[in-house]
């Protein structure tokens, strides 16, 4: 029995050995048999293919439309693709893109978008399609788009033209280009004139007509001015430029009535007498002083205090010539005397010398000043707008005035006498000095 037993123990272990190498055997067969490997990714997922990733458009005329283009995308996964949006990253430029067929792919499917250029100016344009999905290696792919645009463009040149101030009697005329820097005809359908006054005026010129690129037409303006009134003038030009479908030339000029240096002397005595005590802020408290000057009747008082000086000036000048009468020829100094009857510092009066005067545009303002001998009660004198000083009673002296003048353009001197006091009124030798020399004419 003890035998038996020991060969019992002894075979088991031969028994199990085959059925081991019976178990490799099975596992083989299996693998053999298609399981799935647990140590490869077997996942799946969509994949986007999209083709092609540039689109080029012929140059073309401005507001036309291309053919389309299109552009496919498919999917080369094996999950299915959803396309999320297919859109222009920047929606200004001058394309459109038109939605795909289908937004859901499966393997194997594809779809198309198409894509058309419209070009609204002359010039290389560029932009890019995003086409967003779930494919989450490439969640976004471009697509580049190119094209160029043809069309006029006008330029007018030069685009503002001053003439200045001519001189008394003096014409002048500049020849305007109009020309067409762009790649298209340009087609003018009309060219029209407006100004402020029959001074300035444009010759006829055809109506409608063609320019070809690079090609341009002259319009001529003629300015002949009769008074030293500012002049404007512009001219209107009608065409099919995209970016400036109504353009514009614009003139300005002026003119002097006068020959010489000056109009002469205009002379304005005021002889009423106006209450200083009106205004607690204004008080005079000595002779020509400056603060009485806010109450010369000009509605301009003198330039005190004044938030805009060329406006008020303007209005105290347009004030003495509209009384004045005609002026007085300066050919030697002036001297101006009137008697005054105000109570002292309670009341002032106000007389104005003024005189337009012209220097030519290369002469040196600073060459020039404005001189008197005695004054009384006092003297303020502007030029264009600007107070150059103001004298006290008594000698007036001499100021420079090259800082407020403006070469080649007519200029104004005014000088406002001012009595506070029941006596005189007057200034003696004033006159123009030009290094040093007295300026007559």
């Amino acid at each position: 029995m003890l035998y038996t037993r020991r060969m019992r123990t002894f075979a088991l272990p031969l028994v199990g050995f085959p059925l081991l190498l019976t178990a490799c055997s099975d596992f083989q067969l299996k693998e053999q048999a298609g399981e799935p490997d647990p140590f490869e990714d077997n996942t799946t997922a969509p994949d986007i293919d999209v083709s092609p990733t540039e689109l080029t458009f012929a140059a073309l005329a401005a507001g036309m439309t291309s053919d389309a283009q299109a552009v496919t995308v498919a999917n080369v996964g094996d999950a299915v693709l959803n396309l999320d949006d297919v859109a222009l990253v920047d929606p200004t430029v001058p394309f459109a893109v038109y939605e795909p067929d289908a937004t859901v792919l499966q393997p194997g499917e594809s779809t198309t978008f198409v894509v058309t250029f419209t070009p609204v100016g002359s010039g290389a344009v560029s932009g890019q399609v995003h086409v967003e999905s779930n494919d989450a290696d490439e969640p976004i792919v471009g697509v580049d788009l190119a094209g160029s645009g043809l069309a006029p463009e006008i330029t007018i040149d030069p685009e503002l033209y001053d003439f200045g101030t001519l001189e008394y009697a003096a014409t002048a005329s500049v020849d305007v280009t109009v020309r067409n820097d762009g790649d298209a005809d340009l087609q003018i359908t009309d060219i029209e004139y407006t100004t402020t006054s029959a001074e300035l005026s444009m010759r006829a010129t055809a109506g409608a007509l063609t320019l070809a690129p690079g090609e341009s037409t002259t319009v001529t303006v003629d300015y002949a001015p009769t008074d030293d009134v500012a002049d404007e003038g512009y001219f209107t030009v009608y065409s099919n430029d995209p970016d400036e479908a109504i353009a514009y030339g614009n003139q300005i000029g002026n003119g002097r009535v006068f020959e010489g240096f000056s109009t002469g002397w205009y002379i304005v005595d005021d002889s009423t007498n106006y209450e200083t005590t009106s205004n607690s802020l204004y008080s005079v408290s000595s002779y020509g002083d400056p603060d009485g000057y806010w109450y010369e009747p000009s509605g301009a008082h003198g330039l005190v205090a004044s938030a805009d000086p060329e406006t008020d000036f303007a209005t105290m000048h347009d004030y003495v010539i509209a009384r004045a009468g005609a002026p007085t020829p300066v050919t030697a100094p002036l001297s101006f005397y009137t008697t005054s009857t105000v109570p002292a510092f309670s009341y002032a009066s106000f007389s104005y010398i003024l005189c337009d005067f012209w220097i030519d545009s290369t002469d040196d303002p600073n060459l020039y000043e404005v001189r008197a001998g005695t004054d009384d009660d006092g003297a303020q004198v502007m030029v264009n707008g600007q107070i150059m000083t103001n004298w006290y009673l008594g000698a007036a002296g001499s100021v420079n005035i090259g800082s407020a003048i403006r070469a080649g353009e007519v200029n104004s001197l005014i000088v406002i006498l001012m009595d506070n006091s029941a006596s005189d009124k007057y200034i003696t030798d004033l006159g123009f000095y030009r290094d040093g020399v007295f300026v007559s004419g």
